[in-house]
């Protein structure tokens, strides 16, 4: 996709401005970096002409390797006064309930009905960034859900994907969640297949909130990978082991500026259980968390292997304009197996903002792996905005 189409959905939006108007908003940011070396830049644009329509568009080409442009986002939003019908025309990503994400070209419409009903209709072409688009690749579908008082919603969707005419995809999914009362919250979410018959994903979410201070949540997982790749992948007969995981996590607001956290779970792969566990502490240095240190601590292990690592942060605004930020690494495997006792990662970094509009930031990246024994990466990026009242 060319350049040419950002500036024709641009223009659509431009035409229907109004004196009241929000301004029109263009950002372009301008990034380098020694790995390759490889250039990109990036432009991000919004508008508002009226308070019924709406334009986004998020474009980037690089240098360096493949030169092509592609547009990530660009799309046209339009609604009712009421906001009871909604419509979204262009390139975008579709989220719908509890349906895989995925970016399409197409149309994605919302009404809402009587007894707190709403409806949701899509259709479009899947977007395949390596791939030239091919005739009969579309996907379509639908979502009816129901709002359940103030504080939850029901819905169920349902998505058929074609690849070059066959058959990819047939899901249906359900998603709830509700609020029981104003400390505990529950979410849920299931999606089955129609091709390959069974779950391909289910997701199980509960939160509490103890006090202001104290905060606990548990969750749980399952997915099957091949009910999750689309029929026509060639993995997707290659057999299929499902994943599942369960864990928890509580929070701690030990001081106004101190945060406390504290995470564990496993995870199941065939006959092979892996654990996680992760305990952080936050440091506020500001009322704002403009600048922080942070402190973490990880213990994986899994059927790749085991290891244990530490991660130290810090970001601090240095004068106006001005912030430096630094992190560290290290990771060290229990079975080395001639490939470093230690693994190290660090990051610097400075950011400055002489104006509202302007922005730049420069880092440098140096780490060694089993990969290299050595690495170091410059990069810096360059970002300016522009606003302009219709």
């Amino acid at each position: 996709m060319t350049l040419r189409a950002p500036a024709a959905l641009v223009l659509i939006a431009a035409m229907a401005a109004s004196a009241s108007a929000d301004p029109y908003r263009l950002r372009a940011s301008a990034l380098a970096q020694s790995r390759s070396p490889v250039g990109l830049v990036v432009l991000d644009a919004d508008g508002k002409p009226t308070d019924w329509l709406s334009a986004e568009a998020l474009v980037w080409t690089g240098a360096g390797g493949d030169t092509e442009a592609d547009v990530l986002v660009i799309a046209v939003h339009a609604r009712s006064h009421d906001r009871k019908t909604q419509a979204t025309l262009g390139r975008f990503v579709l989220v719908a309930g509890a349906l895989r994400p995925v970016q399409i070209d197409g149309v994605r419409g919302r009404l809402k009905l009587p007894q707190k009903m709403s409806l949701e209709l899509f259709g479009g072409v899947p977007v395949l960034p390596e791939y030239a688009p091919r005739a009969w690749d579309w996907l379509a579908g639908g979502r009816v859900s129901r709002q359940l008082g103030d504080y939850g919603g029901v819905g169920i969707a349902y998505m058929h994907r074609r690849d070059h005419g066959r058959l990819a995809d047939e899901e249906v999914a359900l998603d709830a969640g509700a609020a029981a009362t104003k400390t505990i919250e529950a979410a849920s979410r299931f999606s089955y297949d129609l091709i390959d018959t069974g779950l391909s994903e289910v997701q199980l979410t509960a939160r509490w909130k103890a006090t202001k201070a104290w905060r606990f949540e548990i969750y749980g997982n399952h997915r099957s990978p091949s009910r999750i790749l689309p029929a026509t992948s060639l993995f997707t007969v290659l057999g299929d082991v499902p994943s599942r995981n369960l864990g928890g996590a509580c929070r701690w607001r030990a001081a106004p500026r101190l945060d406390l956290s504290f995470s564990g779970g496993a995870r199941q792969i065939d006959d092979d259980v892996g654990i996680s566990l992760d305990g952080r502490a936050l440091l506020r240095l500001d009322d704002r968390g403009a600048g922080a240190i942070s402190l973490e601590g990880r213990r994986e292990t899994s059927v790749d292997g085991a290891w244990s690592g530490v991660r130290a942060a810090a970001r601090v605004p240095v004068t106006d304009g001005w912030n430096a930020a630094a992190e560290l690494e290290l990771a060290a495997p229990d079975d080395p197996r001639g490939r470093g006792r230690v693994w190290p990662w660090g990051l610097v970094g400075v950011r400055w903002q002489p104006a509202r509009l302007w922005e730049a930031q420069a880092a440098l990246e140096a780490s060694a792996s089993p990969e290299y024994t050595s690495r170091v990466d410059a990069m810096i990026t360059v970002s300016r905005g522009w606003e302009v009242t219709p």
